[in-house]
Formats: structure tokens, sequence, C-alpha cells
């Protein structure tokens, strides 16, 4: 599972590879779909280390994941500041377990 100083070494480097400039990084991604299901995943705390790892070996040198990776994590903060986290009535939560269980 991502930790949150992962994620914040992972912001550091995008910074920094954003400051350096796109010279020399690829500007197509072969795997964006997955690349971009495991930003998801390492913003969301769930990655594997292998996951992480492969971002984080990825991030400097592909454009659309650097990018990709800045966006999403400005979405999640943005979420994050906005939104109130609470409670949800135990009775209110089982009714949802029980109506997606039946989906």
């Amino acid at each position: 599972m991502s930790q949150p100083y992962q994620i914040e070494e992972l912001s550091a480097l995008v910074e920094a590879s954003a400051k350096a400039g796109d010279e020399g990084k690829q500007h197509h991604c072969q795997h964006r779909t997955d690349c971009m299901k495991m930003i998801e995943l390492v913003l969301d705390g769930e990655a594997t280390p292998e996951q992480f790892e492969h971002i984080r070996k990825n991030i400097g040198k592909c454009l659309p994941c650097e990018h990709g990776f800045a966006l999403e994590k400005s979405i999640k903060d943005a979420l994050l500041l906005r939104l109130e986290r609470k409670d949800v009535p135990p009775t209110l939560l089982d009714s949802i377990r029980t109506r997606v269980a039946k989906l």
C-alpha cells in the first residue's frame, strides 16, 4: 500500500521533472490506461510496492504520466479540501451494501 510520504516523493519528482522541461521525455504513453490505473491506486494508497515503483521509475520519463499524476493529485487534493467528512448511519450503510451485493 502506498504511504503518504511516497505520494509526496512522487509529487516532488513531478515538480522537479516539470522544471527540467520536456526534452528527452516520451510524448506518448503506450500503456496509458494501465499507468493511469496505477497512478490512481498510488494516490488512493492502494498500490502494491511494485506498482508504486513502476510509477516512480516512469514519472520523469513520460509526459502523459507526469501530467496525469499532477492532474489526478490536484483533483484529489481539491476534493479533500471541499468535502466534509460525515458519519453515515449504520442502517443506511447496511442498506447500500445489500443493494450493491444484489447487482
